[in-house]
């Protein structure tokens, strides 16, 4: 019967043509050979909750029964190639859980938090309309920036459902503020964020969805920016437990292991791809890999050190125990999958995985805002950068380099918070907010506040300013970034970020938005506008992409695929008539 069910998952999984959810190029998220030593994510200054550290890791954890909890909702199941957003919602979805509290007790079902599948999937894969446009959230400017998948659609309407590998498209999804979107969020008395009309579990028909109907959404601002409770604090990209040596082969990384580990320990499940159902003991379900290639986004959501390696044990056709499928040491991670509560550990949906799997790619955690810490909940986002797909490419510069981004106020409000991504560990920002500036010159005009961050994890950072500073509308103001990092020969290097999307081979067509007077790089003594730099930064977008670890079909086949973006730089503010005065 485990047999049976198991060639069922993997059906479902060839099924999806485009379910190839594999990773980005390593070298632009983390450098692997660092050390992990007290690596916890930032916090905001009025979060007081006592990390765990790596010294006072558990030897287990499941968030399943964390402290006499259930921090973890039930198992959903995909319809189609999504299983990169069932394993993004499914880690925000718990790590929301955990920071608020909201947990059962052990053995219960959640039922009071749902996140949307179905809403990342269609509006990630949607560009931005004029019907979209909504003062302080989404800019007219920006209008056209993002995917069109028009051409596809009319072939297959469910086409942006198959699209895979978008691994890391949550986080930019949620830091712009689009989501995390509850299920049960009524808009003009319907629920269009539902992944399905109905709950299925228990059964191997993968024909209860109808893939048939209409799984559309609205494309306009009312249906794209639905209220949300969930603000997105950091979003971590962690060191990766399956890292590669000079010459490109396997080499196991204990600090991506324990990064890991100190995530979930700290209520936060960790999204990551992996190849699954390849070399499986079905007895115990757990899976150890000796492949890199990965096809498959899941989410851990526990881990075990003293899971004994015996119970990864295959026998090949004439019955024989392989050696080799038995890993070196105990221990494997717990893990959620997106199959519904079919096969796996007990019925659950749940199955473990060697901490030696070598398939192991692309892990990142979220971190929320406590709900009773978020004083306003009508926030603006100033924001260029909509092309969300998640991946991200740099440059290093031996002299000083600056990032920008120039906003004018769209009405009366006041700046609350910035955020930012970062693309390497260990990454120190330095900020500058000035307003009043001069066209052309982001350090121009008056100094509001500058402050500095070292960044343990690459990803997303949500920064609280000292102060609340009035902008009137139409006023123009900046927020300047200086990144630096230590290089291995001990050399401060200055970096920058590229996001970039690329064209896919079903139809779907990338067009990023980048106006004149919207982002700057300085460097060489001078400030340059990156439209005068656009050849430069799709060129180096190609390399990356060429170098990328993704299926075929998420590959450029030339430098016109490739869409670049503004700096992913936003300025989160108050409006006028929503302030209140921290005094």
């Amino acid at each position: 019967m485990k047999k049976a069910i198991a060639a069922i998952l993997a059906a479902l999984m060839l099924a999806a043509v485009f379910t190839a959810c594999n990773s980005e190029k390593k070298t632009e998220t983390y450098d692997e050979s660092m050390t992990y030593t007290n690596m916890t994510s930032e916090s905001s200054d009025e979060d007081t909750d006592e990390e765990i550290t790596p010294e006072e890791l558990p030897s287990a954890v499941d968030l399943r029964d964390y402290n006499g909890k259930n921090y973890v909702t039930v198992v959903k199941r995909q319809a189609f190639g999504d299983c990169w957003s069932f394993g993004n919602i499914a880690a925000a979805e718990t790590s929301y859980i955990y920071k608020n509290d909201l947990g059962v007790p052990a053995g219960e079902d959640i039922d009071n938090v749902n996140f949307s599948e179905r809403y990342l999937s269609w509006y990630l894969f949607h560009s931005i309309t004029e019907d979209d446009v909504k003062p302080g959230k989404v800019r007219a400017s920006q209008v056209g920036e993002g995917y069109d998948v028009s051409e596809a659609e009319d072939r297959n309407p469910i086409i942006m459902f198959t699209f895979g590998g978008a691994g890391r498209s949550g986080m930019n999804f949620f830091a712009s503020g689009f989501g995390p979107v509850d299920e049960t969020t009524e808009v003009n008395g319907e629920f269009p964020y539902a992944y399905s009309d109905k709950n299925i579990v228990n059964t191997a028909d993968y024909e209860d969805y109808d893939q048939t109907g209409d799984w559309s959404i609205p494309l306009n601002a009312q249906y794209r920016n639905p209220p949300i409770k969930a603000y997105l604090r950091n979003g971590n990209m962690l060191p990766c437990p399956a890292s590669t040596d000079s010459d490109g082969n396997y080499q196991y990384n204990e600090d991506g292991v324990l990064a890991i580990k100190s995530e979930v320990a700290n209520g936060r499940a960790v999204c990551i791809t992996a190849l699954v159902y390849g070399r499986m003991n079905y007895d115990n379900w757990a899976a150890y890999t000796p492949s890199n290639e990965a096809n498959h986004t899941i989410t851990i959501i526990g881990y075990d050190d003293n899971y004994p390696k015996e119970n990864f044990a295959v026998t090949d056709s004439e019955g024989e125990m392989n050696p080799e499928s038995i890993p070196p040491t105990d221990g494997a991670f717990i893990i959620r999958d997106s199959y519904g509560e079919m096969g796996g550990i007990d019925g659950k949906g749940t199955f473990y995985i060697s901490y030696h799997d070598q398939s192991l790619k692309d892990p990142m955690s979220f971190e929320f805002d406590k709900n009773d810490s978020v004083k306003y909940s009508t926030l603006n986002y100033d924001q260029y950068d909509f092309l969300m797909i998640g991946w991200c490419g740099y440059t290093d510069y031996d002299s000083e380099a600056k990032m920008a981004n120039v906003f004018d106020a769209e009405e009366d409000e006041y700046l609350y918070q910035i955020s930012y991504k970062t693309q390497k560990a260990k990454t120190t920002v330095h900020y500058e907010i000035y307003k009043g500036i001069q066209d052309g010159n982001p350090d121009s005009g008056t100094l509001l506040e500058e402050g500095e961050n070292l960044h343990n994890f690459a990803g997303i950072h949500k920064i609280d300013l000292k102060d609340q500073y009035e902008l009137k509308k139409g006023e123009k103001y900046s927020v300047v970034l200086t990144m630096t990092y230590t290089n291995d020969d001990g050399n401060t290097t200055y970096t920058d970020v590229i996001p970039y999307a690329n064209s896919l081979s079903q139809g779907a067509i990338v067009k990023g938005v980048v106006n004149k007077g919207e982002s700057y790089l300085f460097n060489n003594g001078k400030w340059t506008d990156i439209t005068e730099l656009e050849d430069k930064r799709a060129e180096r977008a190609f390399s990356d992409n060429e170098d990328m670890n993704i299926a075929d079909v998420f590959k450029a086949r030339t430098i016109d695929d490739i869409a670049v973006d503004n700096y992913p730089i936003k300025a989160i503010l108050i409006p006028a008539g929503d302030y209140r005065s921290s005094n």
